[in-house]
């Protein structure tokens, strides 16, 4: 996938055009780095204040509340929520691992007016934390949407705010071509096993970012799934995902402990993780997804996943390939079937009830994202 992401890199960068003037390339000397700690180990207000003028200039966009830096010892107790607020903007969940953060780290405080950093403070971290704070208090609603969002609109935009604060933004120039080739026109989406699942979503909120000419758009209007993070064009389209709306089937005496949307980047960064391919427009015909997983007395955790596709062939073909790119929660043996344009796996077998549920759901499109719109 990183192969992919790196061919569209290139697309969209020979869309710019050339970077140098007539008068040839200009070197100049960068810069030098903040620093953001004196010689007596106490802040330095002038290093702090150009770090937070590089973060504005490169985005293109002012804090409301300038932001001051709190340096605190590495175990000091104000850390522990602060981190546990960064694992609930994780961008891509994934199964049977806990997310940890190292020690020390740069977190945003939650009043948004400064950012805490266990001493000594590394630079780079200081910087993803300013951009945080940045996003934070320009666009509040999506900043505290983000951690509560469920399934594939979550994904979304914790996976956008993630590369933003890496520091990804768009080309501030003239559109790119809305036919500019993604990954769902490729015959085969094919990588080596890589591992690093995680980075994936993240990866590819960055490349969104790095094609919007309007580099603000997307805060302002954010993705509604991922798959409009694959495919930008999507995005400008207004395309939107679809839901599938019904009560969860019963499974005997079980207890239902999940049930929301996967969505198009969990299947890739699946595929990542364990190498393989699958053809381009297969995967670009979701539409939508919900995944529904169950608890059970006797220890068993039974699932049914269901997909709905732009047409009958293409879900067939989705079909044959989904149960290699379910992610690690959907495990175990499984049975996939095309129902039309639906496409629907359950652990151990299919039942009668369990196709006429996944028959029976009503579909509809996402209008907005709830806590956002």
């Amino acid at each position: 996938m990183r192969a992919a992401l790196a061919s569209l890199a290139v697309l969209s960068a020979g869309a710019l055009g050339p970077v140098c003037g007539s008068g040839g390339i200009h070197v100049t000397n960068p810069p030098p780095e903040p620093v953001l700690v004196d010689t007596h180990g106490e802040v330095d207000s002038g290093g702090v204040d150009a770090l937070v003028a590089e973060v504005e200039q490169q985005r293109g966009l002012g804090f409301i509340q300038r932001p001051t830096l709190e340096l605190v010892a590495d175990g000091d107790p104000r850390l522990a929520p602060l981190r546990d607020a960064a694992r609930a903007l994780e961008a891509c969940p994934v199964a049977d691992v806990q997310p940890s953060l190292p020690r020390g780290g740069c977190f945003p405080d939650p009043s948004l007016e400064w950012i805490v950093c266990a001493a000594p403070p590394d630079l780079g971290d200081a910087r993803r934390a300013l951009r945080r704070l940045l996003d934070a208090q320009n666009y509040p609603a999506l900043a505290r949407a983000a951690p509560v969002l469920r399934g594939d609109p979550g994904v979304a935009v914790r996976s956008l705010l993630a590369a933003s604060a890496n520091g990804a933004s768009g080309r501030r120039g003239p559109p790119p071509d809305p036919k500019l080739p993604d990954l769902f026109d490729l015959p085969a989406i094919q990588v080596e096993s890589q591992g690093a699942p995680a980075e994936g979503c993240v990866a590819i909120a960055e490349n969104f970012l790095s094609l919007q000419n309007d580099p603000e758009a997307p805060f302002r209007s954010p993705p509604l799934s991922t798959e409009q993070l694959v495919s930008p064009r999507r995005y400008w389209a207004g395309e939107k995902p679809r839901v599938l709306v019904g009560g969860p089937p019963r499974v005997g005496d079980c207890e239902r402990v999940g049930d929301e949307s996967v969505g198009v980047a969990r299947l890739l960064v699946t595929l990542l993780a364990k190498g393989g391919s699958v053809p381009g427009p297969v995967l670009g015909a979701w539409q939508g997804d919900r995944g529904v997983r169950f608890a059970c007395a006797d220890g068993r955790a039974p699932w049914i996943y269901v997909a709905e596709l732009s047409d009958a062939p293409r879900a067939a073909r989705f079909a044959a390939e989904i149960q290699r790119l379910l992610p690690g929660e959907f495990a175990g043996p499984s049975e996939a079937r095309a129902l039309g344009r639906r496409v629907v796996v359950a652990s151990g077998g299919l039942s009668q009830s369990i196709t006429d549920w996944a028959t029976a759901l009503a579909s509809q499109p996402l209008s907005g994202l709830p806590g956002i719109d």
